[in-house]
């Protein structure tokens, strides 16, 4: 099994049931089968203990009660999206970040006399009555001198760069400066230091033409541009593996809402939307519902029977997923193997910063730790099942729109044709 298939599922099933709004734990809830209670019943057994009890949680539905499966064993689907990357992509993607990212500076040989404009490299030592203080020394800082600023605009206090106009190349010089009264560290505020500069060169702005092995070792910590460009290119290659599979995931999962025939019980699915929408209002009007309107006129442009109607849409289509995920993996005889679930609970807690997996369950279950629980568990068994049938999908990759026409010129120039398409039997990796 592959816990990367599952947080595609897991993240999934939440974007279903969200329908596009508001918490961590959007549209989540269980997979289960037969109602245990109308939702009436369920809402009124809430108490006003800490922990909440949601509506959902009364319900236990089995899939295969609800569910007339499709033929999951020969699913084809079509999928849009460039997952190649060849030596243009790299380079582009590069081109990219350097601009994004930059910019960035170059020793001036030519250079040896700051002037207006110039950004020059420094070492400096803070002095307080002629011993060092803590946080007043670094070495191959960036300076822009007239600016009195780094290049990224980051401001120095009143005077902190005026020795270095007009300096050259190699000076050793001392600035006096005094800090603002009203300093955060009160152990300077107010008090006159010296800066001791030492100036090592007058800097350039580069240009890509000036990457050199010195920019890869810097900024990539590898020896040479040729490694820098391999390694963009891996993380480029993963990319586009994680995003074929996820586009494969969603695919497959769409056709399944699609062609399985579900039975939606309407007790549950209104139950899955008041406990949507209590942690929504709690989210993000602090609980009060009278506060509802308002915001979602402010942020979301919609009222609140807008809204609702929205969240049914998107947590219906969540319900159909996942009775029809119940249904398969109960066809299957798929089993959740604890030890994995347990590594894999642990491994989501950590990446995502909660206190504890009941910090998570409680996210996931509206507040109800034991309902988020079982829920978290039912996806994972899903995802289980979703790796099973991907095993037997065949995928058509076809191009973007706009790549398309690109190829069909290219073939019209050189007098080949394309259609922009191929196949693969699946998207896994064994």
């Amino acid at each position: 099994m592959k816990k990367k298939t599952v947080a595609l599922m897991l993240s999934v099933m939440m974007a279903l049931g969200a329908a596009g709004c508001g918490s961590a734990a959007d549209g989540t809830a269980d997979g289960g089968t037969e109602a245990v209670e109308s939702t009436e019943a369920a809402g009124a057994d809430d108490t006003a203990d800490t922990e909440v009890t949601s509506a959902s949680g009364a319900f236990d539905l089995k899939g295969s009660d609800y569910v007339k499966l499709c033929d999951y064993n020969a699913i084809s689907v079509t999928i849009t999206g460039d997952y190649d990357v060849d030596d243009a992509a790299v380079q582009e993607y590069f081109k990219s970040m350097f601009e994004s990212y930059g910019p960035f500076y170059m020793e001036d040989t030519e250079k040896k006399t700051i002037e207006e404009g110039d950004v020059v490299n420094v070492d400096y030592v803070g002095k307080l009555d002629g011993v060092a203080f803590d946080g007043g020394t670094a070495e191959d800082q960036l300076i822009d001198v007239y600016a009195n600023a780094s290049p990224n605009g980051t401001t120095y206090i009143e005077g902190f760069t005026d020795g270095l106009k007009g300096a050259s190349v190699g000076d050793v010089i001392d600035c006096d400066v005094t800090f603002p009264e009203n300093y955060g560290n009160t152990d300077l505020a107010g008090k006159a230091v010296v800066f001791t500069f030492t100036v090592n060169s007058i800097q350039k702005e580069m240009s890509l033409a000036d990457v050199d092995d010195n920019f890869a070792k810097e900024q990539f910590d590898v020896d040479t541009v040729d490694e820098m460009y391999e390694q963009i290119r891996t993380y480029m290659e993963q990319s586009a593996e994680y995003n074929k599979q996820r586009d494969t995931y969603l695919a497959v999962q769409d056709y399944l809402v699609d062609n399985c025939e579900v039975d939606v019980p309407e007790d549950y699915l209104a139950a899955r939307v008041a406990d949507y929408k209590r942690q929504f209002i709690e989210q993000n009007c602090g609980g009060d519902e009278s506060q509802l309107a308002d915001y979602l006129t402010n942020y979301y442009g919609k009222t609140v029977e807008e809204m609702e109607a929205y969240w049914n849409e998107g947590m219906e289509k969540s319900i159909r997923l996942e009775l029809a995920m119940d249904a398969i993996a109960e066809e299957l005889g798929i089993e959740v193997d604890e030890e994995e679930l347990s590594a894999y609970t642990q491994q989501l807690v950590t990446q995502n910063g909660y206190e504890s997996a009941e910090a998570m369950y409680n996210i996931y279950g509206y507040g109800d730790t034991a309902y988020g629980e079982r829920y978290f568990r039912d996806l994972y068994l899903y995802d289980l099942a979703l790796d099973k049938i991907v095993e037997n999908v065949t995928v058509t990759v076809e191009a973007p729109a706009a790549l398309e026409d690109a190829a069909d010129t290219e073939a019209a120039d050189n007098g080949d044709a394309t259609d922009g398409t191929e196949e693969v039997e699946s998207t896994e990796e064994e």
